[in-house]
């Protein structure tokens, strides 16, 4: 005799999730390159910090960005343990709420759109472009 139990098929598999609607993607042409970025520092990020490339993966960039070889935007927070790394998603193009982006070297003193202004030329050289939101 043959078993009479249902077949059950499952035609999509949930292992990502999508951030919530924060304002870091701007502009009609939003993210337009994503990709995974290996994180390399140990430590906590959150979604819109910026990178930089450095000798293992991706670092959190400084203000010698001029002479970075690669910069991202990470597109979800993470947290990167002592001597591991993470391959995480990352925008690497496209146009983001300078509000948003999360500079690490950024003191509690500093001015953001100061350094906004600092950081745009590097930015647009690797095709990310920094708008600015009205409230």
């Amino acid at each position: 005799m043959a078993d009479k139990t249902p077949v059950t098929m499952q035609l999509f598999r949930v292992e990502g999730t999508v951030p919530p609607p924060d304002d870091l993607i701007a502009g009609s042409k939003g993210a337009v390159y994503t990709d995974l970025a290996r994180v390399s520092t140990a430590g906590t990020f959150k979604r819109g910090t910026l990178m930089m490339a450095g000798a293992d993966g991706y670092v959190p960039a400084t203000s010698g960005l001029a002479t970075a070889g690669g910069i991202c935007i990470l597109s979800e927070d993470i947290t990167v343990g002592e001597n591991e790394y993470i391959d995480t998603p990352a925008y690497f193009e496209g146009e983001f709420n300078d509000a948003r982006v999360i500079f690490l070297f950024e003191g509690a003193s500093d001015d953001h759109a100061a350094l906004v202004e600092t950081v745009r030329e590097p930015l647009r050289k690797s095709k990310i472009f920094l708008r600015h939101l009205n409230p």
